[in-house]
C-alpha cells in the first residue's frame, strides 16, 4: 500500500471510531427532566390515588362500625323426588 492509501484508511477508521464513541455517549445520557405539564399530570395522579385510599379507609371504618355484612342466605333448591314408573 502506498502512503496515501494508508492515510485514507487511518482517517476513515478514526472517523468510524469517533462516530461510534459519540453514539455510545449519546445513548448513555440521562433523559431530560419532565416538563411542567408532565409534572402536573403526575401530581394529579398522586391526588387521585390519595383520594382512592381515603375512600377505602372510610369504607373500612364504616364496615368496622356496622360490622361485617352477612352474606345473603343461599337458596336451596327443592329436591325433586323421582316417581317410580308403574
Amino acid at each position: 500500500m502506498n502512503r496515501r492509501a494508508r492515510i485514507k484508511l487511518l482517517v476513515g477508521s478514526s472517523l468510524l471510531l469517533a462516530s461510534m464513541a459519540s453514539n455510545t455517549l449519546a445513548a448513555t445520557k440521562d433523559p431530560p427532566p419532565p416538563d411542567r405539564e408532565m409534572l402536573r399530570m403526575m401530581e394529579f395522579l398522586r391526588e387521585i390515588e390519595m383520594i382512592k385510599q381515603m375512600e377505602m379507609l372510610q369504607d373500612m371504618q364504616h364496615l368496622e362500625a356496622v360490622g361485617e355484612p352477612k352474606p345473603p342466605p343461599q337458596k336451596t333448591t327443592p329436591v325433586k323426588n323421582k316417581e317410580s314408573v308403574k
